[in-house]
């Protein structure tokens, strides 16, 4: 557990003379390319298991700011603590609810 509350520290504005940094993403986007390359996927196949389209995923690779939420997935799936199946699973319950909402409409 220590490791995640050290992970998951807010990020600071650090100045320097020369530049000021700006917050980094609490999931590193070199390790999610590296990652990404290393299993031989899709930006579209890697991205859309975390419900991110592949050119907002290629926006993140680039260096934009990834959403909390979608951080947050980042940060249970390297960590192991979630798995494709488990996202997975996720979707198909938001999309049956979906569904059924639509249905009841009608």
């Amino acid at each position: 557990m220590e490791l995640l509350e050290n992970y998951w520290q807010p990020a600071r504005r650090v100045s320097t003379p020369e530049r000021v940094l700006e917050p980094a993403s609490p999931v590193d986007r070199v390790f999610i390319i590296a990652f990404r390359k290393k299993k031989k996927e899709s930006q579209r196949r890697f991205w859309a298991r975390f419900g991110v389209t592949q050119s907002r995923g290629s926006r993140f690779e680039s260096g934009s700011e990834i959403p909390a939420p979608v951080a947050i997935l980042l940060g249970l799936y390297f960590t192991r603590a979630i798995s494709d199946s488990d996202l997975g699973r996720a979707e198909r319950a938001l999309h049956d609810r979906a569904f059924d909402a639509v249905s009841q409409d009608q």
